[in-house]
């Protein structure tokens, strides 16, 4: 499992107060939302600009394979109210979308609620806002 997360600055800061916001506290899950907390203490943050090609940022589209059975998975990490707008989009506040955030290509995540359960590789990132300059997203 992964050690370090990077978050770019702003993922960091949206996060932050999403975490705190009351809607938030009333919605996801206790655990849930202090794992996400304890991994914006502990990661490294950057600008925008500066953010590797392989880190996992909010909104981006990653390709997932099953270690078991070599299955794909494709899902776009998102806000909570952007999940219906996107595609196979997962809320960073499920815990998939939170195992996500910040990783690597190369991690591993685990995550039972998947269909062919844990773990699963980040195979790939299929799109990134940073990698395409935008850093509005």
């Amino acid at each position: 499992m992964k050690v370090r997360h990077v978050f770019t600055h702003a993922d960091r800061r949206r996060l932050g107060g999403l975490l705190l916001s009351d809607q938030t506290r009333g919605a996801a899950p206790r655990q849930l939302l202090d794992e996400l907390e304890c991994l914006l203490e502990e990661a490294e943050a950057m600008q925008p600009e500066s953010i590797s090609d392989d880190v996992v940022t909010m909104n981006s589209t990653v390709l997932l394979i099953s270690v078991n059975s070599a299955a794909e998975n494709t899902c776009t990490v998102v806000y909570p109210e952007d999940v219906d707008l996107v595609d196979d989009g997962v809320s960073v506040l499920e815990p998939l979308g939170t195992q996500l955030i910040g990783c690597e290509v190369g991690d591993l995540v685990e995550c039972e609620t998947q269909k062919e359960g844990s773990p699963w590789r980040v195979a790939e990132i299929l799109f990134q806002p940073e990698r395409v300059g935008a850093f509005h997203l």
